[in-house]
């Protein structure tokens, strides 16, 4: 007799995005300073490519392509704690580069990954997950990692330490 095979999940997926930067050159005194902000995640290709668009004087928007974020079967704990957060995020890494300014180098869901490069001289921005790519994290997570059930298990006591009556 034919049993249905299961087909096992994939240990790694990833999805192509577009990051969207903004530049806004600001002024203090007589000094300008560029300040940055992640304006959007967006579906994106696989393809590489950057383009620049002048919003008004001063203001840049960078679309970058070529990036994606990419989820990991060792790494599907992590994201379940980001998942079940009471704000779930997507961080978007960047590193200083002397044509454009801010070149993100990386997006992930990895909370973990996220501090580790905070250490590092490296801009991060947060912010909440498109929902599409939620629903996927979910069915990725869902299929790679199942929490420990605490409840109906006793929590073992420490002992007591003992005192010395001298």
């Amino acid at each position: 007799m034919n049993q249905p095979s299961m087909v096992e999940p994939p240990e790694r997926t990833s999805w192509p995005i577009i990051v969207v930067l903004r530049r806004e050159m600001r002024q203090r005194g007589q000094w300008q300073f560029p300040a940055w902000s992640l304006q959007a995640i967006e579906r994106g290709a696989a393809e590489e490519k950057m383009t620049e668009t002048r919003i008004d004087e001063g203001i840049r928007e960078f679309r970058w392509s070529g990036l994606a974020v990419v989820l990991l079967r060792s790494n599907a704990e992590t994201f379940w704690y980001n998942l079940t957060s009471a704000r779930p995020s997507l961080f978007v890494i960047c590193q200083e580069d002397p044509q454009y300014g801010l070149m993100p180098m990386m997006v992930t869901l990895d909370q973990d990954e996220s501090a580790r490069q905070q250490e590092s001289e490296t801009e991060i921005f947060r912010m909440d997950p498109p929902a599409w790519l939620l629903e996927e994290v979910e069915r990725f997570v869902m299929a790679h990692y199942q929490p420990d059930d605490k409840r109906g298990k006793k929590r073992r006591r420490k002992p007591r330490e003992q005192m010395d009556d001298f």
